[in-house]
């Protein structure tokens, strides 16, 4: 089984409504982040997985764990997710990294992974296996995603 056919048959299930997204009062302050960060199909290569090196096999490359929003500036509901991404860039920095990737730019990236439809957001755990969810979601659906699916070691 390749990898294209693991990560498609994976999807995100509704996380519970009960995340907390506060921080523990002896945690140290992040470094501050403005927005998600958009990358190149190279950047993705080396922050988040070398397909090219590992084609049929899932290793993740990042220190921290990440989302992977797949986006496309005429994509309605992509353009109303990217603010709630920036939001979330900030509120957990230093505990996440949250990448876009322009699919009509990285167009072989978007391809290795099946991505037929726009947004599609993958959550890449240091661990394990990712989670792919097609479709808009909302900031509480992300925050819940990360809370008890990213965040959960």
């Amino acid at each position: 089984m390749n990898i294209v056919t693991l990560l498609s048959t994976l999807l995100l299930i509704a996380c519970s409504n009960n995340a907390s997204s506060e921080k523990s009062e002896n945690s140290t302050p992040a470094p501050k982040v403005e927005n998600a960060v958009t990358i190149s199909e190279s950047e993705f290569k080396k922050l988040v997985m070398n397909y090219d090196e590992n084609p049929d096999e899932w290793k993740y490359l990042g220190e921290l764990p990440s989302i992977v929003n797949f986006t496309a500036a005429w994509c309605a509901p992509c353009r109303r997710m990217a603010p709630i991404f920036d939001e979330l860039a900030k509120e957990y920095a230093g505990r996440i990294n949250i990448y876009k990737v322009d699919v009509d730019r990285s167009r072989n990236l978007a391809g290795f992974f099946g991505i037929q439809n726009i947004p599609t957001t993958l959550f890449c755990r240091k661990t394990g296996l990712p989670a792919k969810q097609i479709g808009g979601m909302s900031k509480q659906q992300l925050v819940d995603a990360i809370e008890n699916f990213l965040l959960k070691e």
